[in-house]
């Protein structure tokens, strides 16, 4: 149930950002401008956060943390444990 909700949230988040980036491309080609967007997935041991907002080359960049689990059944229930964290950038 919980890795459901989970997959929703990640699924509504996609959605949002790809809305969000479609709108600003196009905002951003209106005014003669070329930047492209671009994404960056990083491999940590632990959570770390981003910082989001605007870079010196007029990029806005905004992160995301997946846990990433390692499932084992134990004989009567699936039990997991976050062994590694992704950090995702976006920038545009």
């Amino acid at each position: 149930m919980k890795l459901n909700m989970i997959n929703t949230a990640i699924f509504a988040g996609a959605a949002a950002a790809v809305a969000l980036v479609a709108f600003a491309g196009t905002d951003a080609e209106a005014r003669g401008g070329s930047k492209q967007m671009y994404q960056k997935t990083y491999t940590l041991d632990k959570p770390l956060h981003g910082v989001e907002g605007h870079t010196t080359n007029n990029y806005y960049c905004t992160y995301k943390r997946f846990p990433v689990r390692k499932c084992n059944w134990n004989g009567d229930k699936e039990v997991c444990k976050i062994v590694k964290w992704q950090l995702e950038q976006t920038c545009y």
